[in-house]
């Protein structure tokens, strides 16, 4: 009976670990990380002095703060997109007296059609269209 062998590069057997992607920017789990390494591997004999924890401690404050302030203004203009589309909707059926351009006179008649370009709406007159910023007179229809 033969005995087969297999050749194995040594390295496959001890590299089992996925190759690290670096990351581009620190969030504040980081941040916090960073600090608490620090903390734990600090001197003894030296330790960290009140006023730089206290400024970390700000940073970290500060960064918290951001990212909080950053996550309303994403929930604000989403709901202001939303609320910009409800809006127009609401000029469906309506007489509206507009700027259209490349017409000297204000254009009025009945909104037939809203559509939406991306995020901006807009409002179809007969063969006008405009923004709701051209929107100069708004009355009921009977």
């Amino acid at each position: 009976m033969a005995i087969e062998t297999v050749d194995v590069p040594v390295s496959s057997i001890y590299n089992t670990k996925p190759a690290r992607t670096p990351k581009q920017e620190l969030g504040k789990d980081d941040f916090l990380l960073l600090l608490t390494e620090q903390l734990k591997n600090q001197d003894p004999m030296n330790p960290m002095n009140d006023m730089e924890f206290i400024s970390q401690m700000s940073s970290f404050s500060s960064l918290e703060q951001m990212l909080n302030m950053n996550k309303n203004i994403e929930s604000f203009v989403t709901s202001f997109q939303s609320n910009q589309k409800t809006d127009a909707m609401r000029f469906l059926g309506t007489t509206i007296t507009a700027k259209a351009p490349n017409v000297e006179e204000p254009v009025t008649g009945v909104v037939e059609m809203v559509g939406f370009n991306g995020e901006e709406p807009y409002l179809k007159v007969g063969e006008y269209t405009f923004a709701i910023e051209d929107v100069q007179l708004v009355s009921p229809t009977y």
